[in-house]
């Protein structure tokens, strides 16, 4: 069985698309949060889970709840600094329905493992972005043991994993035999670096074995799209994630 792992694509279909070209015979996708917000593209993106639901396992990340939390509010109607008004402009009830249905945090079994994801451990403040900097192996390993107790209490699997997303930055560790935490990495920008973006992060889990994996794809569509927008901030921002 190959798992397709991905995380924070914040609205980037094109990365996307990308990775989907390269790993399209994956028989699950497991999505760690982070689906719009940040980019160009809300309602393609939004459509293209839509389109794989069959085989899709996902929950909601901080940003796709402010999206859905903040949609109506007045005072975001023309704000551009972090593209809200863009990612508002575009989605419709069809798309905000689809982002309500998908939960906060989710458990299911596939091929014997039993997983457990969400975007960010709610433990930790939304402050701590590098989760995987913050703990150390013995409370990684506590904490693992908390929450597989908590939401497996009767299940005999021996293979287990937390997913989780939020940091933006692509690891995997073992807590123990047959046991692993692993973060995708984003299909988007690299939070705290904004480096020029050449690539995809994400983990592809096949036939028990994790793989970090990168597609390259073309920024020069994202950079242009960045250079239409009215406001300053936004355009910089959109510039710093997507420059050439």
């Amino acid at each position: 069985m190959k798992l397709l792992i991905l995380s924070d694509c914040h609205a980037n279909v094109d990365a996307l698309r990308a990775v989907w070209e390269k790993e399209s015979d994956s028989d699950y996708i497991l999505f760690a949060g982070d689906m719009v917000d940040y980019g160009f593209f809300p309602k393609e993106t939004v459509h293209w889970f839509m389109e794989h639901k069959d085989r899709l396992f996902a929950v909601k990340g901080n940003h796709d709840h402010w999206v859905l939390d903040n949609r109506n509010t007045a005072q975001y109607e023309n704000e551009w600094k972090n593209f809200q008004s863009y990612t508002f402009s575009q989605l419709g009830e069809e798309e905000y329905a689809f982002l309500e249905s998908i939960p906060h945090e989710i458990t299911f079994t596939l091929d014997d493992t039993d997983f457990y994801m969400c975007h960010t451990p709610d433990e930790l403040t939304d402050e701590v972005f590098y989760v995987e900097q913050q703990l150390n192996t013995m409370q990684m390993c506590g904490f693992f043991q908390e929450r597989f107790q908590t939401k497996f209490p009767h299940s005999q699997n021996q293979k287990r994993v937390i997913v989780y997303g939020h940091s933006h930055l692509q690891w995997t560790a073992a807590v123990g035999d047959h046991r692993w935490i692993c973060n995708p990495g984003s299909l988007s920008y690299r939070f705290g670096t904004y480096e020029p973006i050449r690539c995809a992060d994400y983990l592809v889990l096949h036939d028990g074995n994790f793989s970090l994996r990168h597609v390259d794809f073309d920024t020069t569509h994202l950079y242009e799209m960045g250079n239409r927008l009215q406001n300053q901030d936004a355009k910089q921002l959109a510039h710093a994630f997507y420059r050439l």
